[in-house]
């Protein structure tokens, strides 16, 4: 855990070097500074941002990226201290880092994300666990229950059928009932409960498919679903419809004078 916030740190710097001493040249600091962003550790560029805040970077960055670097200080002197992080401090850190170094387009970003995501990954088997019989007894079961439902059938027809109607019946049975518990143990070890990250944005859903991918499908098929609804509303209370259906006449049609 801890070497996996040093590598975090170490990107850090990485990532923040280039952004840093482009700024401070910006600005026509001293060229000893340069020099020691160059040679400095994340705590000393952390603290470097920090302290040079309204001079280089209140314009570029925003507030809360201010709050990361605070976070960020905090974080590295519980871990320079050798004090208790937990799995989740771990993924604070990591997520810190990934949000600034994305905040400042260091090419570092990509390498802090893959660091979030093994993170996010102990974290989630640590608070939900993933046994592996009982990830086997998921998959497997859907197969059972359906060859011991194609058994029974099975039975029913040699019992009641004539030959060769039987052995057809039965041999069609048994193939859907093999592909049911195909699909059924596919989706049981794809879909796990809970919150996941998307493998094509990375972002965390609570959903099968995702919304950030896929807006306008979900959109449409939630206008759709609100559109089929409408004459159920207008069955079970049609009161409030005339009423609206009404003023909507009322006011496209042209008003007269009293007089």
């Amino acid at each position: 855990m801890s070497d996996t916030i040093s590598r975090g740190l170490d990107l850090l710097a990485a990532g923040l070097r280039p952004y840093l001493a482009e700024r401070v040249s910006a600005k026509r600091f001293d060229a000893r500074i340069i020099s020691d962003i160059e040679r400095g550790d994340a705590q000393f560029l952390l603290v470097f941002m920090w302290d040079r805040w309204n001079d280089l970077f209140r314009d570029d960055l925003s507030f809360v990226e201010r709050s990361l670097i605070s976070e960020l200080r905090d974080f590295r002197n519980r871990w320079a201290h050798q004090n208790h992080l937990t799995e989740q401090d771990t993924y604070r850190v990591l997520d810190d880092v990934e949000r600034l170094l994305n905040a400042v387009n260091s090419n570092q970003t990509w390498r802090a994300s893959e660091l979030r995501r093994e993170s996010l990954n102990r974290l989630w088997q640590a608070e939900v666990g993933r046994d592996g019989r009982n990830r086997a007894f998921r998959i497997v079961s859907p197969y059972l229950l359906c060859l011991s439902s194609a058994a029974a059938m099975s039975v029913a027809f040699f019992q009641f059928f004539l030959t060769p109607w039987n052995g057809i019946l039965s041999i069609l049975v048994l193939l859907g009932m093999i592909r049911l518990g195909w699909h059924q143990s596919l989706r049981e070890s794809v879909s796990l409960a809970g919150p996941k990250e998307c493998s094509r944005c990375g972002k965390i859903i609570y959903t099968i498919e995702c919304p950030y991918c896929n807006p306008r499908e979900l959109l449409a098929a939630s206008d759709t679903g609100f559109a089929r609804s409408l004459p159920a509303a207008r069955t079970s209370n049609p009161s409030v419809f005339a009423d609206s259906d009404a003023w909507r006449r009322s006011s496209t049609e042209p008003r007269t004078s009293a007089n």
